[in-house]
């Protein structure tokens, strides 16, 4: 029984230190929360202690902690939305925005340089594409939908006789 009161006094001491640390990383998702919950308590919480909205990611590994991998001890009270500020949460990142812009930017030009470069390096086809007779053979590939070229779709005299045409 003595191992289980150290373990819960364990948990409070290292809870009271938790609550008591200050999270200097700013979120732009949970900004407008942390704000919201900062301007007045939820009534529905009742008596439940108002904890600090610091996700588990951003507390340092010890072999100490009862549960290692979730990063807390036995007996310790879990934040209200426990689910958004755990370790299985959507990952929290120190990277301000400017720089996440900057390299969004530069992964952009990136594709369009070897993407253009690819373009501009591409060689003509050597060849026209093959035609076929009797308007593509519509009638024996099911339909105009589905025909294959025209004879003489892709030469000079189609163009001139489209020209005339119209």
């Amino acid at each position: 029984m003595s191992l289980l009161r150290q373990a819960v006094a364990g948990a409070s001491r290292s809870s009271a230190v938790l609550r008591t640390a200050s999270n200097p990383l700013r979120q732009l998702s949970t900004s407008t929360v942390r704000a919201a919950a900062q301007q007045s308590k939820d009534p529905q919480l009742g008596d439940y202690p108002d904890l600090p909205f610091i996700s588990q990611q951003q507390r340092k590994y010890s072999p100490r902690w009862w549960d290692p991998q979730e990063k807390h001890n036995f007996g310790e009270t879990p934040h209200e939305q426990a689910d958004v500020l755990s370790v299985w949460a959507p990952d929290v990142h120190a990277v301000p925005a400017a720089s996440a812009l900057r390299q969004f930017a530069v992964a952009i030009g990136v594709v369009v340089l070897v993407g253009s470069t690819i373009y501009a390096a591409t060689p003509e086809r050597p060849a026209l594409p093959r035609t076929y007779p009797r308007d593509g053979l519509a009638a024996e590939l099911g339909g105009e939908q589905v025909a294959a070229p025209k004879e003489g779709a892709f030469s000079a005299e189609a163009d001139e006789e489209d020209d005339d045409d119209e």
